[in-house]
């Protein structure tokens, strides 16, 4: 789930991610230019990073994202 700063934001919805590019957590790792270790998308997915959560959902007992939901994370990250 991702934190919302923003009041006038919608409501997480994690349906939403299935409208998106859907992989799997150990894919990660190789969606980004500098590898980091699957422990670490795993945090980020559950606790996150300065309130902001990775966008997650599971499906057949997988956990899953999305690039789309990625960029997102990696975006409201890097504003720091």
């Amino acid at each position: 789930m991702v934190a919302q700063k923003n009041s006038s934001e919608p409501p997480y919805n994690p349906l939403n991610l299935l409208t998106e590019d859907i992989i799997q957590l150990r894919e990660v790792p190789a969606e980004l230019p500098r590898r980091v270790d699957i422990s670490t998308v795993w945090r980020w997915a559950e606790r996150g990073v300065g309130g902001v959560k990775l966008e997650t959902v599971r499906i057949g007992g997988k956990k899953m994202t999305s690039r789309q939901a990625l960029s997102r994370f990696i975006a409201a990250t890097s504003r720091n």
